[in-house]
């Protein structure tokens, strides 16, 4: 035990020795002890897979001088010490950060394997549904309107055009007595000319363009129902993966036991570490 003489004479010397008190003689205290860095150069990691910035280092480095006031080389060497370990503690927590987003990609990507469609790729289906949608609402008040020929196979309007085509295709497909033949080319080959569809559409009832424009109406109002349809189903399953996201977030955040246990046990070596060579320069400073 220190007698009451090497105390008072502790706290003498750390009068004398208490690291420099100006800014310039901080400075220069700071440089040195990153100059003269005895364990900086095989720190600081410089792979691809895991860079660090030496500057961040360095400027820990300098904030501990500055705290610490370390005033010759073994203060120094412990200030340093406990820089490192303190660049180690940082280390942990990007380790941690890195396991848990490492597993919540893992989760992410098993689910999403699944059949899942992300939420990047519903939101873009949504946009081509709403405005499919759009367009057929801009041509229900056309055809309401009875603006629309459909002498030619395309019609121009105000603002828009249809490809009277795809309507007449449209309106064929809903003939019960339709061939085995006409059937197949309706729905696999798709090699109707305007002219042929315009025969089939007559032979079948529909001669006049009252009638075309009815039915016309009457099918893109239901396309619509079923587009709205999709659009609900599709926000369902947007909510759903976003609950999804929420769910796997939160056990990511939980490690795995064994190495949990590993870096918790690495942790509390860096912390005590840390303490120990604190306490020894204070010792060194006289003020502990």
């Amino acid at each position: 035990m220190s007698t009451e003489k090497q105390l008072i004479a502790n706290q003498q010397n750390a009068q004398l020795s208490t690291g420099p008190s100006t800014i310039n003689g901080k400075a220069i205290v700071a440089a040195n002890a990153i100059k003269h860095g005895v364990f900086t150069k095989d720190l600081i990691l410089s792979s691809e897979e895991e860079k660090e910035n030496i500057e961040d280092y360095e400027e820990l480095l300098r904030n501990l001088v500055d705290s610490l006031g370390p005033c010759n080389q073994m203060e120094n060497l412990l200030v340093e010490k406990i820089a490192i370990d303190f660049w180690r503690l940082r280390r942990i927590i990007r380790f941690e950060t890195g396991s848990i987003a490492k597993c919540i990609k893992s989760l992410l990507e098993e689910f999403y394997s699944a059949g899942h469609k992300d939420n990047n790729k519903i939101d873009k289906e949504i946009r081509e549904i709403e405005s499919r949608l759009e367009w057929n609402l801009a041509y229900i008040q056309c055809l309401s309107k009875r603006e629309v020929a459909f002498d030619q196979p395309e019609w121009h309007g105000t603002g828009m055009s249809s490809d009277i085509v795809d309507d007449f295709y449209l309106l064929a497909k809903q003939i019960p007595s339709l061939s085995k033949e006409q059937k197949e080319r309706l729905y696999y080959t798709g090699d109707f000319t305007f002219d042929e569809l315009q025969v089939l559409l007559k032979e079948n009832g529909y001669s006049q363009p009252e009638v075309i424009t009815e039915k016309l109406l009457e099918l893109y109002k239901k396309q619509n129902l079923g587009l709205e349809e999709d659009i609900r189903t599709l926000e369902e399953s947007r909510a759903a993966n976003s609950e999804a996201n929420r769910l796997f977030g939160m056990l990511g955040m939980v490690p795995e036991t064994g190495s949990a246990d590993k870096v918790l046990k690495y942790e509390r070596g860096l912390q005590k570490s840390i303490y120990q060579n604190l306490i020894m320069l204070k010792k060194l400073q006289g003020s502990f």
